[in-house]
């Protein structure tokens, strides 16, 4: 059983054909209305609460998806739709994806960010590109340096969550301030 976390909404589940064998279910009859499908579920969030550390309700508001795999297994997608305000305040902290086609790129502009201070967590897709999520700032001159040294990707949520999910993040909290 492999237990993913790209982001703290999201939980992915791989089973293989052994681990569903385990638990005694297939992906045919998988049906959330069957009580043992439920408690299959909280076994499997009770195994991603340990392996992740962090607490994770099973009766919460949650969207759950499951696709076959070729080998017998299944991927179980669980996204929690009712994120507590505290948690939703940091997302939405993040909002713009910004892409930077190097390294140097990404390093001029924190040079030039001169008396500013800029966060936000840096992304690679290890093929040269790299992503930057930071907040909003829609200050005319911080829009300037970001257009020099890159392009934006996408605002909101959606192009950070993309990111998360298929880039590989190579710094959180990415921070620099040329004072």
């Amino acid at each position: 059983m492999k237990i993913n976390s790209p982001n703290i909404s999201k939980i992915i589940v791989e089973l293989t054909r052994s681990d569903m064998s385990e638990l005694d279910i297939t992906y045919d009859s998988m049906d959330y209305s069957n009580i043992e499908t439920r408690r299959v579920i909280w076994t499997i969030l009770d195994k991603a609460r340990h392996e992740l550390g962090r607490d994770i309700n099973p009766s919460c508001n949650m969207t759950i998806e499951t696709m076959p795999l070729d080998h017998g297994g299944c991927v179980i997608f669980f996204t929690v739709n009712d994120i507590p305000q505290s948690i939703k305040a940091v997302i939405s902290e993040r909002e713009n994806v910004y892409e930077f086609d190097s390294i140097d790129n990404v390093i001029d502009l924190f040079s030039s960010m001169k008396e500013d201070m800029l966060y936000g967590d840096l992304y690679s897709d290890n093929k040269g590109k790299f992503r930057l999520i930071t907040a909003f700032d829609d200050r005319l001159k911080t829009k300037i340096k970001f257009s020099e040294y890159s392009h934006p990707c996408r605002e909101g949520k959606l192009a950070a969550e993309i990111t998360k999910e298929h880039w590989n993040l190579k710094t959180a909290n990415f921070g620099i301030s040329a004072k």
